[in-house]
């Protein structure tokens, strides 16, 4: 243990300090002799750290140079500290202030810490996952990006590609498992056979997929995850062989995987079944999707796979205009791809604790500087007896790092409380990686000690920077005034300068969330989500199957449910509207087609029953919605949005119309109001509605509007439904207003946050100022004196101390305003509807901040109004 602590010394330590030290301690007592080298160690980095910074400090000849050998000095440097902490204890309120403030920084900066290592800089847990990237969909044309790619690109992709070992497809569907006591909803893992190798995963039962299993025609299998083989199934050894029933077929288990396996790492995986993908891309190229993944070659980096991926693109372009012009492929890497915009989110709540954290620094230091009048005779009596400049500096570093030490300590106990509280507040729609796993571990403890560490050089150095050496008598005679140099009060004008600047940082980011929030709640989104309720409802698929026996099914609950006294209105939809859904259709006009050689456009799409309209309150603005004359066999039909009305029919009525969805022909029948489809800072696309009565599924969404609380009717419906069909499951259950609200609540939590550290951080501010405008009326307290013996009045005492407040308020705001404006453009990815300069937030900001600092600086200002001149001369 000792070679290896003396190897992570620089030289000068370890032969100066740490070998002689050593040596005395085994010498001295062989017991506990390996916490006594730790320690040993530690004090030597201390010593380190310290000659290092005082380097720093301009130097001084002092009249007495003492010496310290090397044993010396690490006992010096525990003397100094046991000092330090007698003092804090001799000042109980200074201390609490100061442990307060300090504790509130490095508490927040270590818990928001605590989430960014568990979900940005904690290894996901796959084999060298730094190779993994995801495929991506780029439409040039319209900006849009799909997460997943088109079947027919994915084949030619995977052929041509040679940046990647593999690329694999995979899926995310929701299953149903019979044959079981009850039947019961698990989350499946559909993948092509190079998936799991491509993941390095070993099974640990049986075997994994092959490629003859994801061959057309093959027997069905399953693979389970080894949490739902000892839930569901005991964990019994001779599983494998065993047959289940998963949907309408009957599979056979073939394998178990590790433990703690799941792909994608933020969703759960029960069961892994084959997904085919056909040889050669198909005709129709975009007529299927899929999400894809691959691992990089071993020497190739990211940006030679997306130059692979983009000429292939080119290519494909070239060869099949019709389906991928403008269409591009890129690569992200796996975590990048899983965090998506909360990694910018999480460095930005990062970067806003950390400057309320310098604040806090600087108040202490502020704190630091006023607690040094007090001093003054007992740093005369050390330089009187000889001690140097560094010899004081040294002593003021311990006391900083006494007080940082007891701050660090009790800001980890806030940061234990803070990130249970964070991730609390983190939406449950934000699904990133380690998310589930944030706690205070190792190396949240490490980042906490080099926080305080940090902290204590920071403020500590600072307030030794007021230290000055004079000769003794000097000293002693500046001692017996009890007052500080001109240095003194120039470095607290500056620390508080420092903090308005950080402040209205923090002012102005909030302003713009503030500001873009309410842009947002103010969006129209095209329907109403008050008193709607949204279920997913699933039905055994073999007896559902043929479109006839679902779509009897369907009426009859839906009868059932409009029974049911609150329930006003029942439709249905694939897809809840404002969960972020980018599904896309291509479409032409058969009188005016899109010229050979050119894509036609695509449109977003949904499928839905005529009453979605009804119970959403989307407005009909022509025609018809869907009813019973649309039905399984019967002519395609399709209700277009008011946008796709006037893109494509240059505003002219579009009912009765035909359009071409691909190779089929649809005849319009109706015209509805646009709706957001995706997420309120979306603007309203063209959609395509086709009707859910034409082919209905087993498994769909209800929309109920309810005549009181949606809620309330949830048990009720599921009752009904459950009368008809005793199999059907709801896998969630969730009202229109809750959809809403989800949709926000990225924007809602940076809210809550920023403004949270921008209200903490305008409390520090004015508490600084505060601090400093007493700390001058007290050092100005005869000047002041004269003046009023002069002559001066109350007002004139007051507007002269708010004067000088006002003059560093203004000088930190124009900082800040600069360095403000620089930092909103790492909000852009959060803000609608408002610029990072938008002139109403930077003028509010700015009001906010200096009437807060004009009221910090009144008190003092009434204070020194009211000095007696008489007694001040007297006593001066």
């Amino acid at each position: 243990m000792r070679d290896v602590l003396s190897r992570l010394l620089p030289r000068r330590a370890r032969e100066e300090w740490f070998e002689p030290s050593c040596c005395d301690a085994q010498i001295a007592n062989r017991r506990w002799l390996a916490t006594r080298t730790f320690l040993i160690f530690l004090q030597c980095w201390g010593l380190e750290l310290r000659e290092r910074a005082l380097n720093l400090l301009p130097s001084q000849q002092s009249f007495v140079k003492p010496t310290e050998s090397p044993k010396e000095r690490i006992p010096m440097f525990w003397h100094d500290l046991r000092h330090a902490f007698r003092l804090l204890l001799r000042e109980p309120g200074f201390t609490l202030a100061a442990v307060l403030t300090l504790a509130l920084g490095v508490g927040g900066n270590v818990a928001v810490f605590a989430v960014v290592e568990a979900v940005l800089l904690r290894p996901l847990p796959y084999v060298d996952a730094d190779s993994l990237v995801i495929l991506r969909h780029r439409d040039r044309s319209t900006a849009v990006t799909k997460e997943f790619i088109a079947i027919g690109d994915y084949v030619d992709l995977a052929k041509r590609q040679a940046a990647f070992e593999s690329i694999a497809a995979y899926g995310s569907p929701q299953v149903t498992i019979y044959g079981m006591d009850e039947p019961f909803r698990v989350r499946a893992l559909s993948a092509t056979a190079d998936l799991l190798d491509l993941l390095r995963v070993r099974p640990q039962l049986g075997r994994l997929l092959t490629r003859e299993d994801t061959r057309p025609g093959a027997a069905p299998v399953v693979v389970l995850s080894d949490q739902l083989w000892k839930s569901r199934f005991a964990g019994d050894p001779k599983v494998v062989g065993r047959g289940v029933k998963i949907g309408a077929r009957d599979v056979q288990v073939i394998g178990v995987v590790p433990p703690g396996f799941h792909f994608p790492p933020t969703m759960q995986t029960d069961v892994i079944i084959p997904q085919a993908m056909p040889l050669e891309a198909p005709a129709g190229r975009k007529n299927g999707w899929t999400y894809s993944v691959a691992r990089l070659k071993p020497g190739v980096g990211l940006k030679e796979g997306v130059a692979n991926l983009a000429a292939i693109s080119k290519r494909l372009e070239e060869e099949f205009p019709r389906s991928n012009q403008s269409t591009e492929y890129y690569a992200l890497p796996l975590r990048d791809a899983l965090v998506g915009d909360t990694k910018a989110a999480l460095v930005l709540i990062l970067g806003a604790v950390g400057v309320v954290l310098l604040i806090a620094c600087a108040n202490v230091a502020n704190l630091l500087l006023a607690r040094s009048l007090g001093r003054h005779r007992e740093m005369a009596v050390r330089v009187a007896l000889g001690a140097g400049q560094k010899r004081l500096v040294a002593q003021l570093l311990a006391e900083s790092l006494a007080l940082a030490l007891c701050a660090g300590t009790a800001g980890v106990l806030i940061a234990i409380w803070g990130t249970r509280a964070l991730v609390t507040l983190v939406p449950k729609s934000v699904d990133v990686p380690g998310l589930a796993e944030v706690h205070v571990n190792a190396w949240v403890l490490g980042f906490a000690l080099l926080v305080t560490l940090a902290t204590a050089l920071v403020f500590g150095m600072l307030s030794a920077l007021a230290v000055r050496k004079q000769d003794g008598s000097g000293v002693l005679v500046a001692a017996g005034r009890s007052s500080a140099g001109g240095g003194a009060r120039r470095a607290a004008s500056a620390l508080v300068v420092g903090e308005v600047a950080l402040a209205i940082v923090l002012l102005i980011g909030a302003g713009l969330i503030l500001r873009s929030f309410s842009r947002l709640l103010a969006v129209d989104p095209g329907f109403t989500t008050d008193r709607v309720l949204t279920m997913e409802v699933a039905v055994p698929f073999e007896r559902y199957r043929a479109p006839e026996a679902a779509k009897v099914f369907w009426q009859r609950a839906f009868e059932a449910v409009r029974a049911i006294p609150d329930v006003q209105e029942i439709g249905a939809a694939v897809v809840v509207p404002l969960t972020g859904n980018h599904w896309t259709a291509s479409i032409d006009r058969p009188e005016n087609p899109t010229p050979a050689g050119e894509r036609p456009p695509e449109v977003g799409w949904q499928m839905s029953t005529g009453g979605f309209f009804k119970v959403l309150q989307i407005p009909l603005l022509s025609g018809r919605y869907f009813d019973d004359r649309d039905r399984p066999g019967s002519k395609t039909v399709v209700i277009v949005s008011e946008g796709l009305q006037k893109r494509y029919f240059d505003g002219q009525s579009a009912v009765g119309r035909e359009i071409l969805i691909g190779q089929t022909r649809a005849e319009i029948v109706g015209v509805v109001g646009n709706i957001r489809r995706a997420d309120l800072s979306e603007a309203p696309r063209a959609d395509l509605y086709f009707p859910f009565e034409i082919n209905p599924s087993p498994q769909i969404r209800l929309f109920l509007r309810t005549a009181g609380d949606p809620a309330k009717v949830a048990p009720a419906v599921q009752s009904a439904i459950r009368g008809v069909e005793p199999s059907a499951l709801f896998p969630e259950t969730i009202t229109m207003a809750e959809v809403a609200r989800a949709s926000l609540q990225i924007q809602n939590l940076a809210l809550w946050l920023l403004g949270l550290f921008a209200a903490t951080a305008l409390a520090l501010a004015a508490v600084g100022i505060y601090g400093v405008m007493s700390y001058t009326v007290r050092q100005r307290t005869r000047e002041i004196g004269t003046r009023i013996a002069l002559g001066a009045t109350d007002r004139d005492i007051v507007w002269m101390v708010l004067g000088q407040g006002a003059r560093l308020a203004v000088v930190g705001a124009v900082i800040g305003l600069t360095t403000g404006l620089l930092a909103a453009r790492a909000l852009g990815s959060l803000l609608f509807g408002v610029k990072p300069s938008d002139p109403l937030t930077l003028a509010s900001a700015t009001v906010v901040l200096i009437a807060t600092i004009m009221i910090a600086c009144y008190l003092p200002a009434r204070r020194a109004a009211r000095i007696d001149p008489a007694r001040t001369l007297a006593e001066q």
